[in-house]
């Protein structure tokens, strides 16, 4: 991991991730403390590195959302919450990716959705999913292919 970015630059991708969860009227709200401890826990997948991922306010929103998700069924943000808790933060992960795809294809960013669209099938082979994640997992898949017609017609979110 390379250096980590000082806290000016989490406020910052924090409020651009918070706009655009309000301007597309979804409920949570991060800090910018909170998303630092949370990019430093422990996890078993790879991460991109904090600059690039606080530089994508998608990949912002989708941390918000996940750690909102991680509070919201009673987890604390420590450096081992995740793997601890791999299928809470799973099923946190998967609300997160939806919430990610909906306001980036929203925002006519289907470049976003179709450069995350690889990791979203590699999801769907995760090992360290349960068979209903996984089956979870394939119909967001399913229902985000959907989204791809022959030349992109622009946002299709419908069915989400």
């Amino acid at each position: 991991m390379g250096a980590f970015p000082p806290r000016a630059q989490f406020e910052t991708a924090v409020a651009s991730g918070n706009a655009l969860l309000a301007r597309h009227g979804f409920p949570e709200r991060g800090r910018a403390d909170e998303l630092e401890v949370w990019l430093q826990t422990g996890t078993p997948y790879p991460n991109p590195e904090p600059a690039d991922l606080l530089a994508s306010p998608f990949l912002v929103v989708h941390e918000i959302v996940e750690i909102a998700d991680v509070k919201r069924r009673g987890l604390r943000i420590t450096k081992d919450v995740i793997v601890r808790n791999r299928e809470t933060v799973n099923d946190a992960h998967l609300v997160a990716s939806e919430t990610e795809f909906v306001i980036a294809a929203s925002e006519g960013r289907m470049d976003h959705v179709r450069s995350r669209f690889a990791d979203l099938e590699s999801w769907c082979e995760d090992p360290l999913l349960t068979a209903s994640q996984r089956a979870a997992y394939a119909a967001f898949r399913d229902r985000v292919a959907r989204w791809f017609g022959p030349a992109d017609r622009g946002p299709r979110t419908e069915g989400l």
